[in-house]
């Protein structure tokens, strides 16, 4: 049986729109390409696991470390538009939480994008964890990124759809009736999730604002991620970039993190 979080984000991910909205990007985020370039050097012609490849927008800088590569995802549909995008390319449906058909250390590169751990509750993005540690080979690396529960958006609670005002009558009259109505969907979704919403000293799950605050995010510390990630067998201190890419001496304000997880080698 599917948890509140999973049913909300789910519908989310299997839906037209959502397909639609993922199909659009073909870059990397900054903090994203940071990391991949960080180790992208030790992993050329190595197997590649992409999960949650969504549409595909990481295919690409994927497939320019190796011709090892499979992408995964919950959503036959977003499978489907993967494969309709790059029809040469390895694409299944699977779920991160239970890669049954993956082999233990069989795969050098695992990467999560666009913040995807995020989308589960908290005992699967543990399972997320652990199944990544046992698929990857010894020395392999886990690259992904996460929602900073130290940034601005984790307590900012609802927020209004944006509106950008037109001199042009016509023009106007659109944004005017797409703002209406991204408000109306804005407020229903969250009326009915914000009951769900999870505060404790490790980490919070939020209604966000994502998809007229239709979805459920994890969002937690750069010092809680590196002690979960130390806490399901990664070696410590996993080095984290920002969201401008840059590497994190410290901490980051920043909306989402990029971190380099590492299996250790013996």
């Amino acid at each position: 049986m599917l948890n509140a979080v999973d049913e909300i984000n789910v519908n989310v991910m299997r839906s037209k729109q959502g397909v639609a909205e993922y199909s659009v990007e073909e870059q990397l985020h900054p903090h994203e390409k940071a990391a991949l370039d960080r180790v992208a050097a030790e992993f050329l012609n190595q197997p590649i696991l992409d999960l949650g490849v969504g549409a595909g927008r990481s295919v690409r800088a994927l497939r320019r470390i190796s011709d090892n590569y499979l992408g995964i995802d919950y959503s036959p549909e977003m499978i489907a538009a993967c494969e309709a995008r790059y029809p040469t390319e390895r694409f299944a449906y699977a779920d991160a939480r239970h890669l049954t058909d993956v082999a233990a250390n069989s795969i050098a590169l695992a990467v999560f994008s666009c913040n995807g751990i995020g989308m589960v509750a908290h005992d699967d993005r543990l399972l997320i964890l652990r199944e990544v540690r046992r698929v990857l080979r010894p020395g392999g690396v886990f690259v992904f990124t996460t929602h900073n529960r130290n940034s601005p958006e984790a307590t900012a609670g609802f927020r209004w759809p944006e509106f950008q005002a037109s001199r042009h009558p016509i023009r106007l009259a659109v944004r005017s009736l797409r703002f209406i109505r991204d408000t109306v969907l804005s407020l229903r979704n969250r009326l009915r999730y914000v009951k769900y919403e999870q505060h404790n000293a490790h980490y919070s799950i939020i209604n966000d604002r994502c998809h007229n605050h239709g979805i459920m995010l994890y969002y937690i510390s750069l010092a809680q991620q590196r002690q979960q990630l130390i806490d399901q067998g990664f070696e410590p201190n996993a080095e984290a970039f920002d969201g401008a890419g840059n590497l994190i001496r410290d901490d980051t304000t920043t909306n989402s993190m990029a971190l380099i997880a590492r299996k250790a080698a013996v």
